[in-house]
């Protein structure tokens, strides 16, 4: 088995969990697109464990990149919404969603191993360009929804919730990952913030901090507090630090509306 993955948090976690299954033998790992090919060209596994989207591209790639009568096992690794997941239903083919547990692995790799009893023929080849056809299709369609107004994040039961990005107070960096704030819970999604950003519609977020976003409808009042410290306040009364930079361009953008205060 070969692993793929530009996380390295999420990669050195496959090979955590994999290191505790006997009767699989890792013969190599990537971080990237590049490196992949390589990697695959090198061992020539059996079974793929492949991220799907990365810096340099997406799994996708890596896989139309290889010869038609040299395909892997591939068990997709996805972060992304219902659209994705409902794309592997519908082809059959096995994905993972992070962050993976275990037990799912363990399924995935069984369902891996009852196709190896099955005819590697050229109708699987086909099924293969079916999953990539449908995927990118999705793909497609989720980089609109944030445009459209909300996004899908997935539950801690693996179902998927719609949010609404005007339910959405703030948004902070965590790592690979976005944290959406709302009134009373929050969500974690799989995305850069800078990433989400250029996706989100023009003066619907500002960037008050690297790491945090916040939604101009929830804001209240820029301010100092008597510490000194630069901070926003939202209507439910939260105070997010704000950079240097970021509170002067919000002084500037907020003059005009009396929500400055240097108390």
């Amino acid at each position: 088995m070969v692993i793929v993955d530009d996380e390295p948090l999420a990669l050195r976690r496959l090979k955590v969990l994999l290191d505790d299954m006997p009767d699989v033998q890792l013969v190599g790992a990537a971080s990237s697109c590049a490196e992949a090919a390589d990697v695959i060209e090198a061992s020539s596994p059996d079974v793929l464990l492949l991220d799907i989207r990365m810096r340099d591209g997406t799994g996708f790639d890596v896989i139309e990149d290889r010869r038609e009568t040299d395909h892997p096992f591939v068990i997709f690794v996805t972060a992304f919404d219902h659209y994705a997941v409902r794309a592997f239903e519908q082809a059959a083919i096995d994905y993972l969603l992070k962050p993976i547990d275990a037990g799912r692995l363990e399924q995935a790799l069984a369902r891996v191993r009852s196709r190896y009893e099955e005819e590697r023929d050229g109708s699987r080849i086909e099924e293969m360009r079916e999953v990539i056809e449908n995927l990118r299709a999705a793909l497609h369609d989720q980089q609109n929804d944030t445009e459209s107004g909300d996004i899908w994040v997935r539950s801690a039961n693996s179902s998927f919730t719609r949010v609404l990005l005007s339910d959405v107070h703030w948004i902070s960096s965590e790592d690979d990952y976005v944290r959406l704030h709302l009134d009373k819970t929050t969500h974690l999604v799989r995305s850069s913030i800078r990433a989400l950003e250029t996706k989100l519609e023009d003066g619907q977020f500002v960037r008050v901090h690297r790491s945090a976003l916040v939604r101009l409808a929830s804001i209240t009042e820029v301010r100092r507090s008597p510490s000194g410290r630069r901070e926003v306040i939202l209507e439910n009364g939260e105070k997010i630090a704000a950079g240097r930079v970021n509170f002067r361009s919000l002084r500037e953008l907020f003059k005009r509306n009396d929500l400055l205060s240097d108390s």
